[in-house]
């Protein structure tokens, strides 16, 4: 008798999951079929009902990714994808398996795809290979380049196109692109080739942008066609800023113990050393890291923060934040208190102490904070507005690693800093 009952669990035991196996094909085969018929139709609209809000391609996450999908969808000319369900690695909260993208001349193109709990797509290999990148693919180092430390900021040395004067550029992951200081460009001759509206801290202002510009980082590493906005100042009397446009082409490691940077082409890089790695967005070029910030000790509240290595601060929140979770009202008790100005618009900030700061398994303690106390803008509620920003007096106690393919950021101990706890 007890042998039969054992045997009758084992039967329904595997009835179950032979269901649960068959229900998950037929929603992975609906999800592709999905795709397929957008893709063939260039319908964006379609494509997004089976793509996961974090999807992303190459170093871009929604709604970033959307240009570079518009691009796929109307330069590739793909008749269908087919699912290969005896390829398939289940995880926690990934499964990979493998697809055939036919195209309309007949050829296949193999990809490895990522799908969440969800069955929506996370990312698709092909599409990365279209921008010449892959996590699949062998990581090499590309080159090593030497930096400077001013207050904790990194500060690289470049050259502009046939100049070959050595310019001094803060490395700023808190800004999408190259900015250069008036009279620099001007002595410069870089060629005005538009203009544009830039966002800055109390609204926008009309910025001009010089275009194809070439970059050389060091004699052999250089970033062609790039595009630099041009401002009356640039901080500290630097000659620039240069930032995601740089750390989207490579697995970047800052190494601040040897106060270089190790560039390498993105693909299977293994972290070598200790520490910890933090998923991190990308979703309008910006960094965002997962975080929680406790003021006085009696509760964590969940954020989204910009890492933001060009500004020399360890902790800002923003005014719809603080607003949000009335931090001013929690019991913090400001040392000093003063106001941004842009662009004519003042803004109250707090400057104090927060108890606790927790990004990924990395926690530091009584961490200066700086809290902004904005009045409300009715648009506020409609915009996608980071929490706050992580600046470089965090981070700079860190080693860190930046793969924006794998949206990740690693952060290992310095050997001259002992400020890294975990839980």
């Amino acid at each position: 008798m007890k042998y039969r009952k054992f045997l009758l669990s084992i039967i329904v035991i595997l009835s179950t999951y032979t269901i649960h196996a068959q229900v998950s094909e037929t929603n992975l085969r609906l999800t592709f079929d999905t795709l397929g018929i957008a893709l063939k139709n260039k319908d964006f609209a379609l494509a997004e009902k089976v793509l996961a809000p974090d999807f992303s391609i190459s170093a871009a996450t929604l709604p970033g990714a959307r240009s570079l999908l518009d691009m796929i969808l109307q330069n590739r000319k793909i008749e269908s994808v087919e699912l290969k369900t005896t390829d398939m690695q289940e995880g926690a909260d990934t499964t990979l398996v493998k697809v055939d993208f036919i195209l309309q001349d007949g050829r296949n193109q193999e990809s490895i795809v990522a799908l969440d709990k969800e069955n929506r797509i996370l990312f698709i290999d092909y599409f990365d290979r279209l921008f010449g990148q892959s996590r699949y693919y062998k990581s090499s180092l590309v080159e090593t380049i030497p930096f400077k430390r001013e207050m904790e900021s990194v500060i690289l040395s470049l050259k502009l196109n046939d100049c070959g004067r050595p310019l001094s550029f803060l490395l700023d992951t808190g800004a999408d692109g190259m900015a250069i200081r008036k009279s620099l460009a001007d002595s410069l001759g870089l060629n005005i080739s538009r203009t544009q509206n830039a966002n800055i801290v109390g609204g926008q202002a009309q910025v001009n942008i010089s275009s194809g510009n070439i970059v050389h980082l060091s004699d052999s590493l250089t970033l062609k066609n790039q595009n630099i906005a041009i401002f009356d100042k640039v901080r500290g009397g630097l000659d620039g800023i240069i930032g995601m446009n740089l750390v989207k082409q490579y697995i970047t490691k800052i190494d601040f113990d040897k106060e270089q940077i190790e560039f390498y082409s993105f693909g299977d890089y293994q972290y070598a050393d200790g520490g910890k790695t933090i998923k991190v967005s990308i979703p309008y070029n910006l960094i965002l890291v997962p975080s929680e910030l406790n003021i006085v000790g009696k509760k964590s509240i969940a954020a989204n923060f910009i890492m933001d290595t060009g500004a020399n601060y360890h902790l800002i929140a923003f005014s719809k934040f603080v607003r949000k979770n009335r931090l001013l009202l929690t019991g913090f008790k400001p040392e000093s208190q003063g106001s941004t100005v842009s662009l004519g618009h003042a803004t109250p900030v707090f400057h104090g102490r927060a108890y606790e700061l927790k990004v990924g398994d990395i926690v530091q303690n009584d961490i200066p904070v700086t809290l902004q106390a904005g009045a409300s803008d009715s648009s506020d509620s409609k915009r996608n507005i980071p929490d706050g920003s992580i600046g470089i007096q965090f981070f700079s106690n860190y080693n860190l690693t930046i793969d924006l393919l794998r949206k990740e950021i690693h952060m290992s101990p310095r050997k001259q800093v002992n400020t890294m706890n975990y839980k």
